[in-house]
């Protein structure tokens, strides 16, 4: 693990033409087709967690893994809150993005 952490990278929102939202987290997860931009921060959340367990096991299996990937996971392991805090500071400093 590197001595200073590698920032995670910053999750993105966008609305397609049919009204539903997607959550992007460049590198990590994506998820798409919410109604609601409320509904994509949920199931974003389910994404992170979900690929930090496909990164763990290719990290077991001695597969490389990059340091924001090492993030994610630490991230993780701290718990939902965590993870749904970081997913939404992303949009609170900049509201344009939603």
């Amino acid at each position: 693990m590197p001595k200073n952490p590698i920032p995670l990278p910053t999750p993105m929102m966008s609305r397609a033409d049919d009204d539903t939202w997607t959550l992007e987290v460049p590198g990590i997860a994506s998820t798409a087709g919410h109604p609601a931009p409320e509904w994509a921060m949920a199931k974003a959340l389910e994404a992170v967690r979900r690929a930090s367990t496909d990164i763990v096991r290719r990290w077991i299996s001695g597969k490389p893994v990059t340091a924001v990937e090492q993030q994610v996971v630490l991230l993780v392991t701290r718990g939902d809150a965590q993870v749904y805090a970081w997913l939404e500071a992303a949009f609170a400093e900049d509201p344009k993005r939603r």
